[in-house]
This record gives C-alpha cells, sequence and structure tokens, in this order.
C-alpha cells in the first residue's frame, strides 16, 4: 500500500521518491499576476501536489482560486510565509522578472525545491550560482521554459533527429503581438527568450556570437521591438523577430534544411507542424566549368505529422513534480538557462553598441 503524507508534522521532501511511497509534493505559490493562476491550476491538477499556499500582495487575486484549488489554503501577502513555512517542499516564482534571483536563492537557502519562471536571472554568472545553492541544500532547481515541453517543438526535434530535414541550414522565429508591455525588462528577454530556448533544445548547443537591433517606438526605457542575429558553432544561422506593438499575431518558428523545410505554427491548433519536402543541396561531383555547377534539387509532398497536442504547462509542471519525487530529468535546468540568459545578456551589449557582433562568453 502506498500512503500520503498529510499536510503538517511530515520532513522536508529530499532526493526522489521511491519503492511504494507515495508523497505528495506540498507547494506554495508566490504571484498571481499574469501567469500565476494558470500555474496553480496546472499544479493542482497533478493529483500528486497540494498547493497549500499562495502569496499576493493584492487581496483580490485571491477572489478566483477558489474554484481551483477550494477555500482550503493559506493566503499571505508577505514572502516569507511562504519561503519559511515548513509544510512546504517547493516554492513557485511567478513574480516580475527582476526579483527571481533574490527570491530563489533565500527559497534554495531555506531547503525548499524551486521553480521558477524564465528568466531566473539576467546573466549566466548569477543562475549557475543559483545552481551551487540548490546543490548544497539538496533540493532541485527548474526554469519556466515552457516551450521545451511543447508537442509541436518536441515533433521539430524528432523530425530532425530523422534526417527528414537533411542538413540544417537556419532557423527563423517570429513572435509578435500587441501587448502585453512590460515594464521591468525589454522585449527581447519577455519574448525572445522563449526562442533562444528553443534553438538551442534543438541544436543541443548555444550560439557563440549575436547581434540584435532594437527600437522604442513607445518612448519607454526598453526595446519593445527587436531583430536578432544568431551564429551556432555548428555553422546553423537563427534568426528571431519579436515585437509587442505588431498588431499581427504570430508564433511560428521555421527550419530549413537540404531536404525540407518544417514549420511550427504554435496558434494553430489543427496542423501545428507541417513539413514541405522541398530543399536544395550541392552536388557531390566537382565540374571545371563554374556553369556547370549543379545543385541537387528535391521537391516533394507537403505532410502534417501528427501531434499529440497537450497543454504544454501542464506538461512542464508534472516534469517538475517527477523531477523531485521520482528523480527524472531535467529538460529546463540551470546549466541550460545560463546559456540563455548569456546568449540575450550578450544580445543587450551587441544592441547598445550599434548592433555590433557580440561573442557570447
Amino acid at each position: 500500500m502506498g500512503r500520503t503524507v498529510p499536510l503538517g508534522g511530515s520532513p522536508k521532501i529530499q532526493g526522489p521518491i521511491t519503492g511504494e511511497q507515495n508523497l505528495s509534493l506540498r507547494v506554495g505559490v508566490i504571484g498571481l499576476g499574469h501567469w500565476g493562476p494558470n500555474l496553480v491550476r496546472n499544479f493542482s491538477s497533478n493529483p500528486r501536489v497540494d498547493v497549500v499556499a499562495v502569496c499576493d500582495a493584492r487581496p483580490e487575486a485571491f477572489e478566483n482560486l477558489g474554484a481551483t484549488i477550494g477555500a482550503d489554503f493559506k493566503r499571505c501577502s508577505d514572502i516569507r510565509d511562504i519561503i519559511g513555512d515548513p509544510d512546504i517542499d517547493a516554492v513557485v516564482i511567478v513574480t516580475p522578472a527582476s526579483s527571481h534571483a533574490e527570491i530563489a536563492r533565500q527559497a534554495l537557502e531555506a531547503g525548499k525545491h524551486v521553480f521558477c519562471e524564465k528568466p531566473l536571472a539576467f546573466d549566466g554568472e548569477t543562475i549557475l550560482a543559483l545552481d551551487r545553492t540548490a546543490k548544497e541544500n539538496d533540493v532541485q532547481l527548474m526554469i519556466g521554459y515552457t516551450f521545451l515541453f511543447n508537442a509541436g517543438i518536441l515533433k521539430l526535434r524528432d523530425l530532425m533527429c530523422s534526417d527528414r530535414l537533411g542538413k540544417l541550414y537556419y532557423m527563423k522565429a517570429t513572435r509578435t503581438h500587441m501587448g502585453l508591455v512590460r515594464q521591468d525588462v525589454n522585449v527581447v528577454w519577455d519574448l525572445a527568450a522563449h526562442d533562444v530556448a528553443i534553438m538551442n533544445f534543438l541544436l543541443g548547443e548555444r550560439p557563440d556570437k549575436v547581434s540584435v537591433v532594437g527600437s522604442n517606438p513607445l518612448g519607454t526605457e526598453n526595446s519593445d521591438v527587436a531583430f536578432i542575429s544568431l551564429q551556432y558553432p555548428s555553422g546553423v544561422l537563427g534568426q528571431i523577430h519579436v515585437s509587442w506593438v505588431d498588431a499581427n499575431k504570430l508564433r511560428t518558428m521555421e527550419l530549413v534544411g537540404s531536404k525540407a523545410r518544417a514549420i511550427f505554427d504554435d496558434l494553430n491548433n489543427l496542423e501545428p507542424v507541417r513539413l514541405f519536402e522541398k530543399g536544395i543541396g550541392v552536388a557531390d561531383t566537382i565540374e571545371p566549368d563554374f556553369g556547370a555547377f549543379r545543385y541537387l534539387i528535391n521537391d516533394g509532398d507537403i505532410i502534417s505529422p501528427k501531434v499529440h497536442v497537450v497543454e504544454p504547462l501542464r506538461c512542464e509542471t508534472d516534469a517538475f513534480v517527477d523531477l523531485i519525487l521520482d528523480d527524472k530529468p531535467n529538460p529546463a535546468s540551470a546549466v541550460f538557462a545560463a546559456d540563455v540568459s548569456a546568449v540575450l545578456s550578450a544580445g543587450d551589449k551587441s544592441s547598445a553598441n550599434n548592433s555590433a557582433l557580440q561573442t557570447v562568453n
């Protein structure tokens, strides 16, 4: 028979849970802004999770939570009430980006597992320091890169691994909408972080050079629109267009290879991925006359592969629970997040230096 640990009076969960143990993970959520309620909903829908406390400075933020997690949860306005609660095993951080690193540090030092929305910090060194803190306290740290759990992105990776695209030439992402305009970060940190994470995930490497052209048509201190160029060690190029001043909402990722082109459209629930089996490569033979230089052009079908669509945030929150209770892998680790933040940090330097190409340190 498995057992469920009741709230209160039980030891903090550390390490994997094996054998016939069936511990529930007791979670406290900090932040009920734009994204917080979605995380509360998804964590509470996991049968192995108890959302026992929620923190927000606004009393009205709690009004609709009862329908999601029931009325019996602790409401508070001070993060110390979450971090210092011995009945909480894991802390979920959904506050403004500039506060993430400090809240995460406090939670990790208090011996809590931490799930933190991206970015964990604005530089890789800080993220790696937090990773060391997690290891020193024998707790897990995961960062909220939701698209690593998106079925469409995973299908793109399958197509790459099965050589359906051939030699990959470049990747192109577009992420535009009108609002939500963030006050504490620029559009690159808010939106392009997703696309850098996706490209790094698909390629299994991070770019070594980056260039960013940005502007602020809204007259804010931060860029509202940006065009980003990435150069990967493998020779693959990445291009990203992000904007929160564009009336045309787009969420696309395009991969162009020698055999085919694949497009992921996050707004297309019917056909989120399409494969165009048309590509161009260079013939193996070398002709003495440049005019006789031959190309290999293949033209095939347009395919809509089957994609089993599941809410990515549900997969992400379940992965965090499995990481703690079952010792499953952590695809959104601090090391992965440090690479993404290093790219974006170099992008800030490029934008401030007339878009000069910057090395990613």
